[in-house]
């Protein structure tokens, strides 16, 4: 409904209420998002020089964007005076051919963060629900918030999806099930053959999300992506990020793969020009140099099992990962996130559980001898 207005700007009985801005209560009851505490903060706090301080609570790539995608980012800086392509045209060509897809089963947004925001307002609404593991990607969480969707959370078994109790969960008024694989920030993964008979059991009514964003750091022989069910069926889509394995985490490009149909939906619920000029330039460039995010995932995965190994000789328990971090009992750490802030080590703390990304050789160095030392 429209309303008309009187030249005050507000309908001439409007009464006021407060000298305040409105918010909306569940909105208010959201702490906003904390990506940690700065390194300067962190060395003033506790004598450290900045320099000696390593970040590994955000799962971002510990090497910088291939040296490739750098001079091309170089080459068309001078054009940010003017909008992105809203389309995203040739990122989408280019993800269509290395993904073997359509350009209409390609979806661009800025980071999957972004792209998981858009489903939930799509979707969502009042007497709706999404359902989702816990813990898992607390954007879940967050979106179906915003999109005043009732969140049903269901907890994970021995650190996994609980696939089964999830179908169970689903409701009369479910519009989405979101699937982190791997799951963060645990680590562990669903076999390709467990998310299809999962899929199978969803009501087509409603939109299953597989959260790929950590699908180029798995090693495990039974893995797969999702991408095949996504082009077979309307309500899934695969959501993956540029953030990751490809170093672009600053840039915030991600995108999703389904049927054009479901994408041409979702679009309807997204801002314009989301994913900057650079964001797209960069993104399609590192798609041409294969081999050298193939060298990232080897060494990714050499690391994350030299790390695995020393926790296991410390006698810490951990949960075997397939992604970019490794999950730790904190049981034994003490208060682990400040502890390890006082080595210089920044690490993220999931209620006595201790996530860490797995940095350079240096960097994992100085995590594993901060773990030492904090178990005396």
């Amino acid at each position: 409904m429209v309303r008309t207005v009187s030249q005050s700007g507000r309908p001439p009985t409007a009464p006021i209420l407060s000298p305040v801005p409105t918010f909306r209560a569940d909105v208010r009851q959201i702490s906003p998002y904390s990506p940690g505490r700065s390194v300067a903060e962190i060395a003033r706090e506790n004598g450290l020089d900045p320099a000696d301080i390593i970040k590994l609570a955000s799962n971002e790539s510990p090497v910088p964007p291939i040296e490739a995608v750098q001079r091309k980012m170089s080459q068309v800086v001078g054009d940010v005076h003017r909008y992105p392509d809203n389309d995203a045209v040739e990122l989408r060509a280019s993800l269509a051919a290395h993904l073997g897809v359509g350009a209409g089963s390609v979806w661009v947004g800025g980071g999957s963060s972004d792209l998981l925001r858009v489903v939930a307002m799509a979707v969502g609404g009042p007497g709706t629900s999404a359902v989702y593991a816990w813990p898992s990607f607390v954007i879940y969480r967050l979106a179906s918030i915003l999109s005043m969707s009732d969140r049903v959370e269901v907890p994970l078994v021995g650190h996994r999806h609980d696939l089964a109790a999830m179908a169970s969960a689903i409701r009369d008024d479910t519009t989405v099930v979101y699937v982190c694989n791997p799951n963060n920030p645990t680590g562990t993964y669903l076999a390709s053959d467990e998310i299809r008979r999962f899929v199978e059991t969803v009501p087509e009514r409603v939109l299953v999300v597989i959260d790929e964003a950590y699908h180029e750091f798995v090693t495990a022989p039974d893995h797969a992506t999702a991408v095949p069910l996504a082009l077979e069926r309307e309500n899934v889509l695969v959501t993956r990020t540029f953030s990751k394995i490809h170093g672009l985490a600053a840039l915030r490009v991600g995108y999703g793969v389904g049927k054009p149909e479901t994408i041409v939906e979702l679009r309807k619920a997204q801002a314009p020009f989301t994913v900057t000029s650079l964001g797209q330039t960069a993104a399609e460039e590192s798609l041409r140099h294969p081999d050298e995010i193939t060298a990232r995932r080897m060494t990714n995965a050499a690391e994350r099992a030299r790390i695995e190994s020393a926790l296991a000789d410390l006698e810490v328990a951990f949960v075997p990962s397939q992604a970019n971090f490794v999950y730790l009992d904190a049981g034994s750490l003490g208060d682990a996130a400040e502890a390890y802030l006082r080595m210089g080590v920044i690490v993220r703390v999931f209620r006595g559980w201790v996530r860490a990304t797995v940095g350079t050789p240096a960097e994992n160095d100085r995590f594993l001898e901060a773990t030492r030392a904090l178990l005396g």
